[in-house]
């Protein structure tokens, strides 16, 4: 049996099945939003994990191997100390909470003359998470 983005993934049930879209055909893009243990069963470790695809927004919750879950999870780049998980920022183990919101002006002039007034200005609206011991991080809205 071919896996979705690799090799042959022997031993695989009905009920376990590799991550991925199965619409797209890869896990590329795919959003881990849960992962649920399972009762001690023998065997490879497997979890519960539901996921979303970024492409198609297709919804997946089934059984996955758990290293399987791993390697997706270790594919997303994150500042070091900072985990994404489920649309959550963590830092120091704990979630991150909102801090505040602001607009941010952007300004880039398009040429070396005199340019109108905020012609090329943007508006960009961020938040501004904190962690309790006082990492902050800003993000676009």
């Amino acid at each position: 049996m071919q896996g979705i983005g690799g090799p042959s993934l022997p031993r695989l049930t009905q009920n376990t099945r590799p991550l991925g879209c199965l619409h797209c055909g890869t896990n590329e893009n795919v959003a881990i939003e849960s992962i649920e243990s399972l009762p001690p069963h023998p065997g490879e470790l497997q979890v519960q994990v539901g996921y979303v695809c970024r492409t198609c927004q297709g919804n997946y919750l089934h059984t996955a191997r758990f290293r399987d879950v791993a390697a997706v999870l270790n594919k997303v780049r994150s500042l070091e100390g900072l985990l994404r998980f489920a649309g959550e920022y963590f830092h120091c183990g704990e979630p991150m909470s909102l801090a505040g919101s602001n607009v941010k002006s952007i300004y880039a002039p398009l040429s070396t003359d005199d340019p109108a007034e905020d012609a090329s200005a943007v508006n960009v609206g961020t938040k501004l998470l904190r962690c309790q011991c006082g990492f902050q991080l800003e993000l676009p809205n």
